[in-house]
């Protein structure tokens, strides 16, 4: 690869997202987009026009409010549809050819498989090669992998746990691997400002502790753990609230159908998706719970209620104890009683909720700032060039 042997003062940067939904893995990606072009580099993102109208929130719409160099131009279709396809591997190598880009940053396996495809013939007028990885569990070892993973020249992880994994499973270069800093808009989940009462409009008593969650409702999601924890915690402490933040096709059995059956209606809320007011509502908790993370395993609202100042349970599955800085920002679990046991501690000596808070708080703002999120890419992404040079 050829590259100007002087200093650089920014650097040509593609990323591929080979979807249009706002899902999890989507809003770290906008943000270290919007982090890196504020520090001068130019950085475009590539993303799938939605192929269907819908009401949902979209990245399109997030590019356009952040203000972020969006591209439609290719189709980045994960569900392969042969057209789809072959215009890419056409219009995508035309473009990296002319553009020139320094780094080319895939986020998704599709992304990953068309770019890598798309940009080895370029030769030594390549991009350097950078994979993040959003899921919640490591790739299967399969040959497909361990040919796509050679041929890429940097690896980014949310954790040290995954970064070793990946190393022990795909014999990949250690140096040419790193953990990547989450990030949160901290000004936007600020425990500082003022905000919408939301414990009136769910007519919960401003007395009361509230605990909640959030999340999509998936089947394994592990709300039967948060339903039958918080039935117990009912039983034994009066102005307890529970509060069900979010939405799912399979709502009905996971958590409504659960919550009639256990009887707890009155002290189980269904607060479903919050768009304007999401971050009101997540300043209404007192305790925020994660069991289960979504599919791309970085616990986005996890992140969220932290930088908010909530006090966190999570279960010990994943990434969830590393995020909490196992146990210093927050209470692990390993089971119901375990759940139930960290919930009756916090609701009994409120002064570990506010403890828990600040310290969660104060880790957010240390470890989760898009600034540093920004510093550190840029200084991994010359650290690779430096070594393909």
């Amino acid at each position: 690869m050829e590259y100007s042997t002087q200093e650089r003062s920014f650097l040509k940067i593609l990323h591929l997202y080979s979807d249009w939904r706002w899902t999890g893995p989507a809003e770290p990606v906008l943000q270290m987009c919007k982090a890196l072009a504020q520090r001068g580099h130019d950085v475009r993102i590539a993303y799938r026009n939605p192929p269907v109208q819908t009401s949902n929130k979209t990245i399109a719409q997030r590019v356009a409010e952040l203000r972020i160099a969006g591209l439609t131009n290719f189709s980045l279709d994960r569900y392969m549809n042969p057209f789809n396809t072959l215009k890419d591997l056409i219009l995508l190598p035309l473009y990296l050819k002319k553009e020139r880009f320094d780094i080319l940053h895939m986020h998704l396996s599709h992304d990953h498989a068309i770019g890598t495809i798309c940009a080895l013939p370029l030769r030594k007028k390549r991009p350097v090669l950078v994979r993040t990885f959003h899921k919640r569990s490591v790739l299967k070892n399969t040959l497909l992998n361990h040919l796509l993973l050679s041929h890429t020249d940097a690896y980014l992880f949310f954790t040290e746990g995954f970064r070793k994994r990946y190393i022990e499973d795909f014999q990949l270069d250690p140096n040419s691997t790193s953990v990547q800093p989450m990030s949160v808009d901290l000004k936007k989940f600020d425990p500082h400002k003022k905000y919408k009462n939301m414990r009136k409009e769910f007519g919960i008593p401003k007395d009361a502790i509230v605990i909640g969650t959030v999340g999509r409702f998936q089947r394994y999601r592990r709300m039967d753990w948060f339903l039958k924890a918080a039935k117990e915690i009912i039983k034994r402490h009066e102005n307890v609230y529970f509060l069900i933040i979010g939405r799912s096709s399979h709502i009905k059995e996971t958590v409504i159908n659960p919550i009639k059956s256990l009887g707890i209606e009155k002290k189980a809320i269904l607060a479903g998706y919050r768009r304007e007011d999401y971050v009101d509502t997540l300043f209404c908790l007192d305790i925020f719970t994660l069991l289960m993370p979504g599919s791309d395993g970085t616990a986005r609202a996890l992140r969220e209620a932290m930088a908010m100042g909530k006090t966190c349970v999570v279960s010990d599955y994943g990434m969830l104890p590393e995020i909490v800085d196992t146990g210093k920002a927050g209470i692990v679990v390993k089971d119901v009683p375990s759940l139930v046991e960290a919930w009756d501690e916090l609701i009994k000596n409120p002064d570990k909720i506010k403890e828990f808070g600040n310290r969660a708080r104060k880790y957010a703002v240390n470890m989760f700032d898009l600034k540093r999120t920004a510093q550190f890419l840029e200084n991994f992404y010359l650290k690779i060039l430096e070594k393909m040079r």
